[in-house]
């Protein structure tokens, strides 16, 4: 017979109070507990920095966030479940800051496209410590390296739905394969963004989303917008 209760992402059955108080806090989290949970991911992140995604203990965690080690289970599954939420964070700013970014009534594909560029160096710059540590995590943890490459296809497949846009509008060439384009220009960017702020090989910041945009015109064939009498 199939047992009814949750099983956890590390394999295990979700059961006790810390188990309730998850799914509890899930569903309905407080001022309190997002304070608490939020002062737990910052520990989280200090001491991933200090020691290295392999050698960092919950242990190490809790000390940091000056908590009991039980609260630590209160709000997460594991040092993996904790790790996976604060990459999750640099997502949901991808969404918002990269793609869902506001843009002005009569701005143009390539206008656009620059502060996107912009913002995205940006957020690598500000959360290169996570995405070092990512690096690490991947080389070791299955479970962190295929989150990893889910984020990266969705990531694709957000930029392909672009150029089709911009395909459909008429401001990009129609012959270009949005898929393929889209899978060479999201590693393009990510890595030369991770050369500079993960690898220490800096470059002017202004001069890189310049000649990044002017790679994205030349690809995907970009025009500006037409404005009404022009």
């Amino acid at each position: 017979m199939k047992s009814s209760t949750p099983i956890t992402r590390g394999g295990w059955e979700a059961t006790g109070t810390s188990a309730d108080r998850r799914s509890d806090l899930g569903r309905s989290p407080g001022k309190r507990a997002a304070k608490a949970r939020q002062n737990l991911l910052d520990a989280a992140r200090a001491a991933f920095d200090q020691h290295g995604y392999a050698d960092t203990t919950v242990e190490h965690i809790v000390n940091r966030a000056g908590v009991a080690r039980g609260s630590f289970y209160t709000y997460f599954e594991s040092k993996t479940d904790i790790f996976r939420h604060l990459c999750s964070a640099i997502d949901r700013q991808v969404a918002t800051d990269v793609v869902g970014f506001e843009r002005s009534p009569d701005s143009d594909p390539i206008t656009n496209l620059r502060v996107s560029t912009a913002n995205y160096l940006a957020l690598v710059r500000s959360h290169a410590d996570l995405y070092r540590l990512v690096d690490q995590a991947s080389a070791n943890d299955p479970e962190i390296n295929e989150a990893r490459l889910r984020s990266r296809s969705r990531h694709v497949s957000r930029v392909a739905k672009q150029i089709r846009k911009w395909q459909t509008s008429g401001h990009a060439d129609s012959n270009v394969d949005a898929e393929t384009v889209a899978a060479v220009l999201v590693a393009m960017q990510s890595g030369i963004a991770q050369m500079m702020y993960t690898q220490g090989q800096e470059r002017d910041e202004l001069s890189v989303v310049d000649v990044i945009t002017n790679v994205w015109i030349s690809t995907c064939g970009l025009t500006r917008r037409r404005r009404a009498g022009s």
